[in-house]
This record gives structure tokens, C-alpha cells and sequence, in this order.
């Protein structure tokens, strides 16, 4: 659209018909619609700047073929804008952590660039006149000079624009960062938990042999009933102390217990068959971020299926120096899409890199297998 209008009143009118777009119609955060409004009429200018400069130093050398230059220049403007436009997209693309209050840092040198290149266009005007024999007429600036100043300005856009990105992502590093200790919060909680259960499994068996000489007692004097009873309290005070997985290690075996627990309340089949290596080198700590993160995960797609069709498998087997875990539970094609991704998956992946190992996801229509190869 062409305004009768000073260059900067032209600016201004083009940032707010972006502003309006980006915020009424692609409802995208203010500040957001802001920092890449003023970005995409900054890299304009300055681009056109740049290659007007060189243009202008090329028209004279090239003259009368001062049409032919011109084209080539502006050509080689939309294929550098574009590709910055580009680079943009895919820096400001919307992600989960994006931070608002950071992008709005941003404002203020891309703001102060863009008032440079107004600024210049208003002392030096935004058209090169020249006469017949190809020489400036108007404006009278080095175009060396001014070239220089361009390519600063746009490199300047850029390294704003690599900082904001790099920020992002140690934002985003620190949220993992914050959640994943949270995790482990949680597994030094089970772990503790398992030390109390162990405790109080010693004290149990330590009386089992003033149990039995009361069993014996009450036999002996032919109370039968009586016997019975103590008997099924013993079984109680035994179940107690068990697990309805038994691994091998204490630890996973109380995790799964709360885990598959968890999933059979909600009335997800469970089947669970697998022994760990007493003699490995994994980190009980790092068992349990695989477990909880897949059976937590395994859950969340299961409440998308019907109760009667939902299941978790849990399997593992040692095949020499490698232990492969499977993980199979039922999904919808729906919740199929968003399986396999996030941070649980990350930190399972995480797992697996650390012993040196690898991490596969198998989609199909009605379930979901994921297995962890671990090097023991």
C-alpha cells in the first residue's frame, strides 16, 4: 500500500496494521506481536538499506546499465529478507516455555535499531536521484559509510535475536532441570520408604518364633479357632511387608507397588514379570526414574481406554551383558498421537545414554510398547 506520507508516519502506520493482525486476529501474547512486528519492519529497512548502498556504488561503476543493477538488487533484498524472515519463524516459533517477560527485553534494542534507520532515512531521504550521466545528485553521503552502518545494524538484529534463543533455552534447561529433581525428590522418598518397610520386615521375622510358640500353645490345648484367627492375623501383618511384584530389588519393588497400585484403583489390568540383576551396575536410583516416568506415562494413555480393554504389561530379561525392560499398555488412537514425547521420555532416554544403551517406542493402533536397552 502506498501512503502520502512521511517515511516515519509510514512505519507507523505499518506497525500498528501488524500489531492489530497479530494480536486481534492470531491472538498471540502482546509483547510477542510487538518485539516481531518491530523485528519484521526492522530487518525490511535495513536490508533495503543495505543492498540501496550497494546499489548506489554499483550504479555508478555500471553506468548507463543502472536498470540492470537495480533489478539484481532488489532481488537479492527479497532473497536476504526472506531468508532472515525465516530464521525469525523459526526462532520465535511457539514453544512451551516461552517467556513473555523475556521476549519483552528484546524491545528495547530492536525499538533503538529501528529508530536509527529512521532516523538516517529522515536526515538522508529514502531515494537516490541521479542525472543523466549517472552521477548523485541527491543525497551527497558515502555510501561506504553507510554501508557499513547497514550490515552493523542488521548483524546487530541477529545477535539480539541468537541471545533471546539462547536464553530461551537455558530457560527451558532450568525448568527440566527443576522438575527432574523434583523426580528425584520423589525417588529418595520410595527409597526411604523401602529402608522402613526392610526394618520393619526384620522386626517381623524376628518374632516369628514367639508367633509360633503361641500357635503352638493354642494348639496343644486343642483352640482351634483361636489358632486360625492368629494365623490370619499373621497372614495380614505378612501381606503388609510383600509386594505383588517381586524384582529382585527392594527398591523398584516398592515403586511398582505404589505405581501398579495406583493403576489397578482405577481398574487397569497389571502383569508384571521380571527379575533384576543382583550383580549390575544401574543405580537403584535410576531404575526408578525409568519405572515411574514409563508406568506413569503407561496410566495417563490407559484413562483414554475403555476399563475393560485398558492393561499393563511390565517385562524385563538379562541377555548377557544387556537388560532389555518392555513396557506394553493399551491406547486410543487419539491419545496415540501425543504418546512418546515430553519430559518423561527425555529422562528415560537420559537413563539409557548414561549406561550406554538405547530407548525405541513402537506405535500401533491399540497399543504401545516401550523398551529400554540398558548395558549392565
Amino acid at each position: 500500500m502506498n501512503f502520502r506520507v512521511s517515511f516515519p508516519v509510514a512505519t507507523i502506520l505499518e506497525l500498528l496494521v501488524l500489531l492489530g493482525y497479530g494480536y486481534l486476529v492470531l491472538k498471540c501474547p502482546l509483547a510477542l506481536t510487538a518485539v516481531t512486528a518491530i523485528l519484521a519492519i526492522s530487518i525490511m529497512q535495513v536490508v533495503n538499506g543495505i543492498f540501496q548502498s550497494i546499489g548506489s556504488i554499483l550504479c555508478e561503476a555500471a553506468f548507463p546499465h543502472v536498470t540492470l543493477v537495480l533489478v539484481i538488487c532488489s532481488l537479492m533484498a527479497l532473497a536476504v529478507i526472506y531468508f532472515s524472515y525465516r530464521y525469525v519463524i523459526k526462532t520465535f516459533r511457539i514453544r512451551q516455555s516461552i517467556s513473555t517477560h523475556y521476549i519483552g527485553l528484546l524491545l528495547l534494542p530492536i525499538l533503538f535499531i529501528l529508530l536509527v534507520i529512521q532516523h538516517i532515512f529522515m536526515t538522508y531521504g529514502s531515494t537516490i536521484i541521479v542525472n543523466s550521466d549517472g552521477r548523485r545528485i541527491f543525497p551527497n553521503i558515502n555510501d561506504w559509510g553507510m554501508l557499513l552502518i547497514q550490515v552493523s545494524a542488521y548483524f546487530c538484529l541477529f545477535a539480539v535475536v541468537f541471545a533471546y534463543r539462547k536464553l530461551e533455552d537455558n530457560f527451558e534447561l532450568q525448568t527440566q532441570n527443576a522438575l527432574l529433581e523434583q523426580q528425584v525428590n520423589t525417588q529418595t522418598h520410595y527409597m526411604q520408604e523401602v529402608q522402613m518397610r526392610y526394618d520393619q520386615t526384620r522386626a517381623f521375622r524376628h518374632d516369628l518364633k514367639s508367633h509360633f510358640m503361641v500357635l503352638g500353645s493354642l494348639i496343644e490345648r486343642t483352640e482351634n479357632q483361636k489358632a486360625v484367627a492368629y494365623l490370619n492375623k499373621l497372614d495380614v501383618a505378612k501381606n503388609t511387608f510383600s509386594f505383588p511384584c517381586q524384582t529382585g530389588n527392594m527398591v523398584v519393588d516398592l515403586l511398582l507397588s505404589d505405581k501398579l497400585g495406583l493403576a489397578q484403583q482405577k481398574g487397569i489390568k497389571v502383569e508384571c514379570n521380571m527379575t533384576i540383576p543382583s550383580e549390575s551396575i544401574i543405580d537403584d536410583m535410576d531404575l526408578c526414574i525409568v519405572f515411574s516416568n514409563a508406568i506413569d506415562n503407561a496410566i495417563n494413555a490407559c484413562e483414554f481406554v475403555e476399563e475393560k480393554e485398558s492393561y499393563i504389561i511390565i517385562s524385563a530379561v538379562q541377555k548377557g551383558r544387556f537388560f532389555m525392560i518392555e513396557i506394553e499398555n493399551s491406547c486410543n488412537e487419539g491419545h496415540k498421537k501425543g504418546t512418546g514425547t515430553g519430559l518423561g521420555l527425555k529422562n528415560i532416554r537420559a537413563v539409557a545414554e548414561k549406561y550406554n544403551g538405547a530407548v525405541s517406542v513402537d506405535h500401533e493402533v491399540e497399543n504401545f510398547k516401550l523398551n529400554v536397552l540398558l548395558l549392565i
